[in-house]
């Protein structure tokens, strides 16, 4: 059986997740974070994307996050973002015209704030999609 760790998701909202797990993956900057027990403490900032830990009993649980940080310490980490879905608790079509209304702003003529906001609202919009359809 595998080292288990114990991990806390939270967002403003709500605890996604607070219990044990045995390997997480998270989106950073440059790629995927793995994360398992033992893991040399950091901290590091996450991206818009999918997060994937698994439970000690083998169940995969994904999620999608928004932008945030994640803690590791020599037996807890600590994930917290802006916001954390369950692929069920995705809206596709709402998704599909958030995403579909930025692209359009990104290509009018505009602030460099504005666009800047246009891109993460994008960003996180297509991160959304992808897990809503890489999981149903």
């Amino acid at each position: 059986m595998s080292k288990a760790f114990h991990l806390e998701i939270l967002s403003p909202e709500r605890t996604f997740y607070n219990g044990d797990c045995v390997s997480l993956m998270v989106p950073i900057s440059d790629g995927m974070l793995g994360i398992m027990a033992g893991h040399t403490p950091l901290t590091a900032a996450i991206v818009d994307g999918e997060v994937t830990f698994v439970k000690p009993d083998g169940t995969r649980v994904p999620c999608a996050v928004s932008q945030g940080m994640v803690d590791v310490s020599e037996k807890r980490v600590q994930l917290l973002c802006e916001s954390a879905l369950r692929p069920d608790e995705i809206n596709e079509e709402a998704e599909r015209r958030q995403a579909k209304e930025a692209w359009l702003k990104m290509r009018e003529k505009q602030g460099h704030r504005d666009y800047v906001l246009s891109q993460l609202t994008f960003a996180k919009a297509v991160s959304h999609l992808r897990v809503k359809q890489h999981n149903t």
